[in-house]
């Protein structure tokens, strides 16, 4: 998962916020990307290197195991880990004193990294950590996460899996752009669930042609596999991608949103009648196995990224700094190729941005209403060190609770469960 970058008015350095601020004790998750995929999906506004080229037509390209070797081999599976590492070094003073709760691998996809080399990596997280990490994750693709790739992974301390599925239909399959099918699915989530790990799959509904029924059915086939945490989203068309650009044209055909907002309520029977918990939007899992990483981007908690592109937001001298990499696997490989920057974040970035304590609170009413739990704005007032009930989102908030699309508990807001399709229309009242 990645936290939507959200643009301030303005930059400021460390003086530029309320001097009342104060460093987030909350814990830190650490995120590390890993850029290359086989393929770029059509959906797919994450950066990522793909490595195979595609058919004629622009489908994704089957590639035996031998073909997928030879693409894997186009990784430079050491240099990139011992960037990475030189990274971590550079900035690792800024996690002084911070508890260090979860690591997260995302791409692309790290399923294609060596376990080796992500070992390598893992291994100064954990030491940083005092070797107290709660949850280490690995987002995989079914075409690369074999029984073999699995066994590496454990090996060096991967505690637990994120399989993007996305579908069980051969035919959806072609239209996101998938290179993976149904068995080659089943294989990687059971390999995952054999281990003993925890596992979650990634499924996409409200896809064109695709009725509510076919959407449960899928649901149904994938918890056969056995995970224990499901994210179900409903297809977005995001500008940036190729489906962006054929919607533009009025070339995609889309689901009719009467027949998405079917499909949620029907997916949301179906798994909370199985005993799993809906606790975000796009998320359900059993007892035990939320998300802990992603559970601290909904609670607007810091987070360091590493690797090519990634974004962090780090609290510094009281003020908080969003940053993103360099997006290009060249610049990022020459940045930390030999050495060190002399001080965390004095080196040329891609983007930099001191954050207002009023952005900050807006990204953690965007996040945090997402959740079942909510958000504690009193909370989030006092530890951005400014109120956050200002005259308009105040009156804001009182017309949406009459109107039944926000509840007030003490200090803490949610949307009800019933009203979870609204969200984004009571995100935008409020932020």
């Amino acid at each position: 998962m990645h936290i939507p970058h959200v643009k301030s008015n303005g930059q400021g350095g460390a003086d530029s916020t309320d001097a009342s601020a104060r460093p987030d004790p909350a814990p830190l998750g650490i995120y590390v990307h890993f850029p290359w995929c086989l393929t770029k999906c059509p959906y797919c506004d994450f950066l990522s290197v793909p490595l195979a080229p595609r058919a004629a037509g622009g489908e994704a390209r089957a590639l035996s195991g031998a073909d997928e070797r030879e693409v894997r081999n186009k990784v430079p599976h050491r240099a990139y880990a011992d960037a990475v590492l030189r990274e971590l070094r550079a900035r690792q003073d800024v996690l002084v004193g911070r508890p260090i709760r979860s690591v997260f691998f995302g791409g692309g996809t790290p399923s294609l990294w060596e376990p080796e080399e992500l070992g390598r990596v893992l291994e100064a997280l954990q030491e940083l950590a005092g070797g107290s990490l709660e949850e280490v994750t690995v987002e995989g693709n079914p075409s690369s996460l074999d029984e073999r790739q699995v066994e590496g992974l454990v090996a060096v301390g991967v505690q637990r899996f994120s399989v993007g599925i996305q579908s069980l239909d051969a035919g959806r399959l072609a239209f996101l752009g998938r290179a993976h099918d149904t068995q080659e699915s089943e294989r990687a989530v059971r390999a995952a669930v054999r281990s003993g790990r925890r596992v979650s799959a990634d499924l996409i509904y409200g896809v064109h042609g695709q009725s509510p029924e076919m959407a449960l059915e899928e649901v149904r086939g994938v918890l056969s596999f056995g995970p224990g945490h499901l994210s179900a989203y409903s297809l977005t068309v995001e500008d940036n991608t190729r489906f962006g650009s054929l919607h533009r044209r009025g070339r995609l055909p889309l689901l009719q949103d009467d027949l998405v907002a079917e499909t949620f309520w029907l997916l949301h029977e179906e798994l909370t009648g199985r005993g799993f918990e809906h606790y975000e939007i796009s998320n359900y899992a059993l007892p035990g196995q939320r998300s802990l990483h992603n559970e601290g981007y909904w609670q607007g908690n810091d987070y360091l990224g590493l690797g090519v592109g990634a974004v962090g937001t780090v609290s510094l001298g009281g003020s908080r700094l969003r940053y993103k990499n360099h997006i290009s696997v060249e610049r990022y490989l020459s940045a930390y190729g030999s050495s060190e920057p002399e001080a965390p974040f004095d080196e040329e970035l891609h983007e930099r941005e001191w954050l207002t304590p009023e952005i900050s609170i807006g990204e953690s009413i965007l996040l945090g209403l997402r959740t079942k739990a909510g958000i504690d704005l009193d909370f989030e007032g006092e530890r951005r060190g400014v109120d956050p009930w200002t005259p308009e989102r105040t009156e804001a908030a009182a017309s949406l609770e009459a109107q039944g699309l926000l509840r007030r508990d003490g200090t803490r807001l949610t949307i009800p469960e019933a009203k979870w399709m609204l969200a984004d229309r009571v995100i935008r009242e409020l932020y």
